[in-house]
């Protein structure tokens, strides 16, 4: 099979990576922009976008876990050593892991604040009270996972870039939503 002849994912799977691509990246520069606020109304409002985005990614990623259930993934190019594969496949299981981790632990982190959590102004069950050592704990992971989530982004990418480099474009095409 030629480079040129590569199967794709499909066009669900497509749309699902660039849209959490473009959350991930959202969520990124929200959470560092909202930290170094003063307390006050901007500051609430962009946690609460922050907590709105993160809850979004996560059903997201449900909805990606079960299409990539129902969907297996075309296989990697014969140009793809088997090293690269194995290291590819250890990224994406990462991102995956990742990717529930963030949110779930920036909830759990909410939930013991002692702020109200809102899906993008829905109120959503408070069922937690206020307990800071709880709260750090959370923050802390979520914080430290955050760091983790960036270096497989530029694996990720590096990735991508060594593709590109190799077999040119349609190593991108790939994934595409269209």
């Amino acid at each position: 099979m030629t480079v040129n002849k590569l199967p794709n994912y499909t066009k669900t799977a497509g749309l699902l990576h660039w849209l959490i691509v473009a959350l991930v990246a959202a969520l990124f520069c929200v959470g560092w922009f909202m930290t170094d606020l003063p307390r006050g109304a901007e500051r609430g409002y962009f946690f609460a976008l922050h907590k709105s985005l993160g809850l979004s990614l996560f059903f997201l990623m449900l909805l990606r876990l079960w299409w990539r259930y129902r969907h297996t993934p075309p296989p990697f190019p014969k140009t793809v050593k088997p090293w690269q594969q194995w290291f590819a496949s250890r990224v994406h299981s990462g991102f995956y892991m990742l990717l529930f981790i963030q949110p779930m632990t920036g909830y759990l982190s909410s939930s013991f604040s002692g702020y109200s959590t809102k899906l993008f102004g829905l109120m959503l069950p408070s069922w937690a009270s206020k307990n800071v050592v709880v709260n750090e704990f959370f923050t802390s992971v979520h914080q430290f996972s955050s760091c983790l989530l960036l270096l497989l982004i530029f694996l990720h990418i590096g990735g991508a870039i060594s593709h590109v480099m190799r077999d040119g474009m349609v190593a991108l095409r790939r994934i595409r939503p269209w």
